[in-house]
């Protein structure tokens, strides 16, 4: 009975520190997500992520779908309102993309990014109202 019991609090505790790590680079995301938008705010272009031709953000928006703390990733879906630059012209709508951040954890347990993120996903949807060239 003892040795069901001390196994019993090994997977308790594994299970425990699992998720506060889960939690933690789930907190380190949003940090990021935190940074673009203060980056877009300031119109700081070296903090802007590359491929997303805005020419008026009206709103962004962004939610984590995932984290996996065994290799330090994280997938964030963003959300892009606004007036966008595009083959067509100008058009207004929204952009979604979908990303995988990469963070490497320190030995005091935060994470931080470590690699430029990797965009997984694209789509558009332009609004029928407007569109100018």
């Amino acid at each position: 009975m003892k040795r069901v019991v001390t196994v019993l609090a090994l997977v308790l505790a594994a299970g425990c520190a699992s998720l506060q790590s889960g939690d933690q680079l789930k907190v380190a995301a949003l940090r990021a997500i935190g940074a673009e938008r203060v980056a877009w705010l300031t119109n700081n272009t070296t903090e802007i992520p590359s491929g997303i031709d805005v020419v008026s953000l009206k709103q962004m928006r962004a939610y984590v779908d995932r984290v996996d703390s065994s290799n330090g990733t994280a997938t964030i879906t963003y959300w892009y309102t606004g007036t966008f630059s595009t083959p067509q012209g100008q058009r207004d709508g929204t952009l979604t993309v979908q990303r995988r951040l990469h963070f490497t954890r320190a030995d005091s347990g935060t994470w931080s990014p470590s690699a430029p993120a990797e965009e997984i996903a694209r789509n558009s949807s332009w609004s029928s109202g407007r569109q100018a060239s």
